[in-house]
């Protein structure tokens, strides 16, 4: 009998945060004071003896970032009193989703020599403020943990602009904290709508905090110059404070056919985040973690009543059929890849075939590329799971895979207004 296997939609959900370790362990603020005593005046203990900071305490928030970076990244930071304090679990968060999107659309070596620091020591960074003492304290903190042949600070003296790129240069992906909110007023009312008292003091500059249009003001012109620079940055990304950014955010890339984007959210604490990418390039993300009322179709799962045995035959016959050039998994034979040069399966091309003496011309790169994994379930059902990998032409796989999948329903006697389970993961 066939194997049960894991799906390609049974993947862990929280990848990215499981693998950051202030989730799968959190720190211990007692063990950390005796390790950097300068945190000791800022740790005090409950009724239960337990240990806890007073995350309403810029200094001890100041401080515990310090010691977080230097005993998990040996970085000796100074922060400003006078300048927002990033929160390390949050930011490490962000920084994982990234690797996790570069390893799924990088090659093995493009991800080596990404330009991408404590966590790849071949990455390359370019920093850029329109702060000119946020840009002095940044240099210093690169020279003084020796960082100046990997990481550029630069000044920009164009507050509009977003992007300063070398001529020539290609770049792996930008990332982003950018200001929340549009005016001083929005802050206020921000603070008054809250339910509950926050949780942490916020030490930031009106310009961190503010900028023309709030953060979708900011990401819009991100967007915006994306237009221009397209692929010279292989992945465009940003932080996302407010929930009710992202569907203007999302329609924004639809309006501009940009169809290669995903969400996320990210939870430290009582901290809810969020992200967003897009990309230029025509390779389709399906394991990073997304949130899937936002994310384009790219997934589409079906299931049919008979084996897999019986699946797997009709698939291989229906591919041959097609002329489409595919190859099965060396360890499992129920994993088809392939990339189909034409148009072989619509009506047209049908009775283009039909006639043999014509022949359909193929193009010199495949239409898309794509994957059927099939998937033993319970009684004797078959999953197929078709994913989308490559192509910038949603119609031709989709009609790609509804003629598939139709030949497949009729093979295992389904007729054809019969209802099948067809989700998508979106």
């Amino acid at each position: 009998m066939h194997k049960r296997k894991r799906s390609l939609d049974e993947s862990d959900e929280n990848q990215e945060s499981s693998l950051n370790p202030y989730i799968q362990e959190k720190p211990h603020f007692g063990q950390l004071a005796k390790q950097f005593p300068v945190l000791h005046p800022f740790v005090h203990t409950d009724k239960s003896n337990n240990p806890y900071i007073d995350f309403k305490d810029p200094e001890a928030v100041r401080t515990l970032t310090w010691c977080l970076l230097k005993r998990d990244f040996n970085l000796d930071i100074k922060l400003r009193h006078d300048r927002l304090c990033p929160p390390v679990p949050n930011r490490l968060d962000y920084i994982i989703w990234i690797e996790n999107l570069l390893r799924e659309t990088l090659s093995p070596n493009e991800f080596k020599n990404a330009h991408g620091c404590a966590r790849h020591e071949n990455w390359e960074f370019i920093g850029t403020d329109i702060d000119e003492t946020s840009i002095k304290c940044a240099r210093d903190n690169v020279n003084k943990n020796k960082l100046n042949d990997r990481i550029t600070i630069q000044y920009n003296d164009v507050p509009e602009r977003i992007f300063i790129l070398s001529e020539g240069k290609s770049y792996t992906f930008c990332m982003c904290n950018p200001p929340f909110y549009a005016s001083e007023e929005e802050v206020e009312e921000s603070l008054r709508n809250k339910q509950e008292q926050p949780f942490a003091i916020c030490t930031g500059t009106k310009n961190e905090m503010i900028t023309d249009g709030g953060e979708y003001g900011f990401i819009e012109r991100i967007i915006n110059e994306s237009l221009i620079y397209k692929s010279r940055i292989q992945w465009y990304t940003s932080l996302v404070g407010l929930k009710k950014t992202i569907r203007p955010l999302v329609n924004q890339l639809k309006s501009f056919g940009i169809s290669n984007y995903i969400v996320t959210e990210f939870l430290q604490g009582r901290t809810k985040r969020w992200a967003i990418a897009w990309s230029f390039g025509s390779k389709r993300v399906h394991k990073t973690h997304s949130l899937k009322e936002y994310t384009p179709k790219s997934q589409f799962i079906s299931t049919v009543s008979k084996p897999t045995l019986h699946v797997r035959q009709e698939m291989i016959n229906i591919l041959n059929d097609l002329t489409v050039s595919y190859e099965q998994d060396n360890e499992d034979q129920d994993i088809f890849r392939g990339g189909p040069k034409a148009n072989t399966w619509s009506r047209a091309a049908r009775r283009q075939l039909a006639k043999k003496k014509q022949k359909i011309i193929e193009q010199e790169y495949p239409l898309f590329e794509f994957q059927i994994e099939l998937v033993e379930k319970e009684k004797g059902c078959c999953e197929i799971t078709s994913l989308w990998i490559q192509g910038n032409d949603r119609d031709a796989f989709e009609s790609f895979w509804n003629h598939v999948k139709k030949r497949i329903d009729e093979s295992c006697g389904l007729d054809r207004g019969t209802k099948n389970k067809i989700t998508s993961k979106e």
